[in-house]
């Protein structure tokens, strides 16, 4: 029995070990990742800030860019959402730009009952921006150019210096400009990053006369 109890120890001691040291390995590798990943991003910054300097850009611009490239950090971490996007045929990068817009683009009132080939083709002429703090995304006097759609962040309608409403995610504006032209007496702009999808209203009217 005592030995038999001996073996066992000797066992569990020995698994553990190569459990532990799996355990290590990995995490390891996970970090060397990270910090990888954090090196190419800080190596692109010096890259960036090189260039800033380079062309004598105006301090307030310099951290505004800055401040955009911290924003795409905490957010994808380094990936290259542009580069992915491209490197995709062309049905994935339907799918992809479905499920980014889909469900934002259908919630509109006049494309509630549109048919899956009519939403594809409305998802593709889409454009998904990202503003920095205090963009504006339009502005009173212009014509609007069709729906204002928040995909996420805050942004704010303004008459003059009051604002008159907030816009979150799912939120949308304007959507009556998708078949009418209108000059807006508002502005809207964003209060700190934000993610925003125009639905173009010429090319809304030319797929939906196609």
């Amino acid at each position: 029995l005592h030995m038999a109890e001996t073996r066992w120890c000797i066992f569990s001691t020995f698994v553990g070990v190569i459990i532990t040291a799996f355990t290590i390995g990995n995490l390891q590798r996970t970090i060397g990742q990270v910090d990888e990943t954090r090196l190419g991003f800080q190596r692109k910054m010096e890259m960036v800030k090189k260039f800033m300097i380079f062309r004598n850009l105006p301090s307030e611009a310099q951290e505004r860019v800055s401040q955009f490239y911290d924003y795409r950090w905490k957010v994808l971490k380094g990936a290259d959402e542009e580069r992915f996007l491209l490197e995709l045929p062309r049905s994935l990068q339907q799918q992809v730009g479905n499920f980014l817009c889909r469900d934002l683009v259908a919630s509109l009132p006049i494309l509630r009952k549109a048919n899956r080939s009519l939403l594809n083709a409305i998802v593709e002429c889409c454009e998904l921006n990202v503003y920095s703090p205090g963009d504006e995304i339009v502005k009173a006097g212009e014509k609007i150019r069709g729906a204002v759609l928040v995909s996420n962040g805050e942004v704010e309608v303004r008459r003059g210096r009051v604002a008159e409403r907030k816009l979150k995610r799912l939120d949308r504006w304007s959507e009556e400009c998708l078949i009418v032209d209108k000059v807006s007496a508002h502005s809207v702009r964003s209060i700190g990053f934000s993610e925003v999808i125009i639905v173009p209203r010429k090319a809304l009217l030319k797929i939906i006369k196609a």
